[in-house]
């Protein structure tokens, strides 16, 4: 962050001490390593934040990019949806009902029995 060196960061702590003197100048010191810790954390923090805000912008850009192909995509298929006609839902009744009543059992057939009735709550004796 900043360029400075042992020496001067040697020369800021005399004057300190000389300013401050002896008996306050451990506590001065524990004050400016819990600010400096807390400033690391908070940056830390804001780092942490952008960095994620970031991610969500390149995925939402991606995801974008990714509706944009689909949307070609079907503008190039919608001349071919034109040419086929489309499947007519009486056609599709009609063929269902056919198989229908061909499966079904005939009048007086033989047809399966009704399944017995099975008694799941508790019996009383």
């Amino acid at each position: 962050m900043f360029d400075i060196g042992f020496s001067e960061i040697v020369l800021i702590a005399v004057i300190a001490l000389l300013v401050v003197g002896p008996q306050e100048f451990p506590a001065l010191v524990r004050n400016i390593g819990s600010w400096l810790g807390k400033a690391r954390q908070f940056m830390g923090a804001v780092k942490t934040e952008f960095e994620r805000e970031i991610n969500k912008a390149d995925e939402i850009k991606r995801l974008m990019t990714k509706e944009m192909e689909i949307a070609e995509l079907h503008k190039e298929l919608d001349p071919h949806r034109r040419a086929v006609p489309p499947s007519a839902p009486e056609q599709d009744a009609e063929a269902g009902s056919g198989t229908a009543e061909k499966n079904s059992p005939a009048v007086g057939g033989d047809s399966p029995a009704p399944a017995a009735k099975q008694d799941h709550g508790s019996s009383q004796s």
